[in-house]
C-alpha cells in the first residue's frame, strides 16, 4: 500500500539530522529565555479563519477541514501562531511573567507537493507576547540566524519590509486596488477575486503574470504612518547593532493576514522555488482579534524539512554496544540490563542465529562502537571478549571488571 501523496516517512538513516536540528533549535531558543508550548494539531476551523485570514491561500484552498461527529467544523492546524495565541488566551498566560514561547510540531496544508513542500510538514516556531519594543523584532531575527549558523546552513539572505498597520494600511490598499484594477486582465482568476476583498494578497501571488504586474505596484513605504515608520527604522538600527545584514523588499507582505509593521523572510538559493526557510513578523492585533485582551505579538517559523535538506549529511546515530550473542541469551541479557541501567550507552543484543563473522559485518554496518562477544566459554568463565571497532583492538575481560569500568567511563 502506497503512502498518501504529499506525506513522507522519516527513516532511521535520516533521524540523526532531525535530532540535531531539534536539539540545536532548543538550545539556541532556550538560551534566549523561551519556554516550550505544545498545542493540539486539531482546532476549531473558526480559529484559522479569524486569525490567518479568509482571503489567504491557506484558508481558501489548503486547509484539511472536516465535520467531526458532533457536526462541528474542525481543521488540522496549517500553522502554529494562531494555536499558540488561542492557548495564550484560553489559559490566561498574560498573568504569567514570562511570555516567550516556542514549539516544534506538525502542520498540514493541502498543497501541490514539490521539493521542500509537503502536505504534512514540521515547523519550529517562536512567539513573543506583550513586548512592543522594536528591539525584540531584531533579536528574534538575530536568534533565527544564529540557529541557522549553528546548523551550518549558509548561502542565505534576509529580506525585510514594513507593511504598516490598521491605521495606515487602508490608504495603501485603496491605492493598490486602483493600480491592479487597471491591470485586471493580466491577473490570474484568484487574484481577480482578491482584488475587491484583499489586494494585498496579490503581492504574494506566485503566478508569473501576477508577479510581473505586482513588480510596478505602489510601495507601502509611501503610505506608512509615523508610528510604523519609527518602529521599522528602530528595528533596522537594532539589526545593525546585532550585525545582521539585510535587504529591504517593499513588496514582501507574507502570506498571512495577521502581520503588521515589521516582517521578514530568510531565503536560500539552494532549494529552487521553495527558497524561504524561515519567515515571520509582528502581529499586534491578533490577540485582540481572537478575543483576548489587546497585546502586541511577534514571532517566526522555520520549515524543518527545508532545514534538514540544507544540513550536512549525518551518520546513523551509533550503537555503543553490539552484543554478539552466540546462543547465550540469558548471559547476553544480564550484560544488556547492566549497561542500559548504569550507562548512557545504546545497546543492541543480537537474537538471530548468525555466525560470528556475520555478526561482525552487521556491527560494522550499524557503526557499533564496541562489540561484546558472548558464547558458551565466556558464560562459563563469567568473562567477555570486547572489540573496539574504531581502533580494531580486541581484549578479554572479567565481566564485572568490564562492566565497572564502562559505568565509570559514562559518569
Amino acid at each position: 500500500m502506497d503512502i498518501l501523496r504529499g506525506f513522507k516517512d522519516i527513516l532511521p538513516q535520516d533521524m540523526a539530522k532531525w535530532h540535531k536540528l531539534e536539539s540545536t533549535a532548543r538550545d539556541v531558543i532556550e538560551s534566549f529565555g523561551f519556554k516550550e508550548i505544545r498545542t493540539p494539531i486539531l482546532e476549531k476551523t473558526a480559529l484559522f479563519k479569524r486569525g490567518v485570514g479568509e482571503e489567504t491561500d491557506i484558508v481558501e484552498k489548503e486547509m484539511y477541514t472536516f465535520l467531526d461527529k458532533s457536526d462541528e467544523s474542525v481543521t488540522l492546524r496549517p500553522e502554529g501562531t494562531a494555536s499558540v495565541v488561542r492557548a495564550y488566551i484560553d489559559n490566561h498566560l498574560e498573568l504569567y511573567p514570562l511570555k516567550k514561547y516556542y514549539y516544534i510540531g506538525n502542520m498540514f496544508r493541502y498543497e501541490r507537493p514539490q521539493k521542500g513542500r509537503l502536505r504534512q510538514f514540521s515547523q519550529i516556531g517562536v512567539e513573543v507576547f506583550g513586548i512592543s519594543n522594536p528591539t525584540i523584532d531584531a533579536e528574534l531575527l538575530y536568534m533565527n540566524l544564529l540557529m541557522l549558523k549553528k546548523l551550518k546552513i549558509d548561502d542565505i539572505r534576509v529580506e525585510i519590509n514594513n507593511i504598516g498597520c490598521e491605521k495606515c494600511r487602508p490608504d495603501y490598499i485603496a491605492e493598490l486596488k486602483n493600480y491592479f484594477s487597471m491591470n485586471k486582465e493580466k491577473l490570474c482568476d484568484d487574484c481577480k477575486r482578491r482584488l475587491d476583498k484583499n489586494p494585498l494578497r496579490i503581492l504574494d501571488c506566485k503566478n508569473s503574470a501576477c508577479r510581473s504586474v505586482a513588480k510596478d505596484a505602489p510601495k507601502i513605504t509611501q503610505f506608512v504612518c509615523n508610528e510604523c515608520s519609527s518602529h521599522y527604522n528602530t528595528v533596522k538600527e537594532r539589526l545593525n547593532t546585532f550585525g545582521v545584514e539585510y535587504t529591504e523588499n517593499p513588496h514582501l507582505v507574507r502570506g498571512l493576514d495577521y502581520y503588521t509593521k515589521f516582517v521578514f523572510e530568510i531565503i536560500t538559493r539552494k532549494l529552487g522555488a521553495q527558497g524561504t526557510v524561515s519567515a515571520g513578523g509582528r502581529y499586534d492585533n491578533l490577540i485582540n482579534q481572537l478575543g483576548g485582551k489587546s497585546s502586541p505579538g511577534i514571532g517566526f517559523a522555520s520549515g524543518c524539512e527545508r532545514l534538514v535538506e540544507l544540513m550536512e549529511e549525518g551518520d546513523l546515530e551509533n550503537i555503543d554496544y553490539y552484543i554478539a550473542n552466540l546462543n547465550e541469551d540469558e548471559y547476553a541479557v544480564k550484560i544488556e540490563q547492566r549497561l542500559i541501567s548504569e550507562t548512557k550507552g545504546r545497546v543492541y543484543v543480537e537474537y538471530e542465529k548468525k555466525s560470528l563473522k556475520s555478526m561482525m559485518k552487521k556491527a560494522d554496518k550499524i557503526k557499533a562502537a564496541f562489540v561484546i562477544i558472548v558464547g558458551e566459554n565466556e558464560r562459563k568463565e563469567n568473562r567477555v571478549i570486547v572489540k573496539d571497532m574504531f581502533n580494531s583492538n580486541q581484549n578479554e575481560y572479567d565481566l564485572e571488571t568490564f562492566l565497572d569500568n564502562e559505568v565509570k567511563r559514562w559518569q
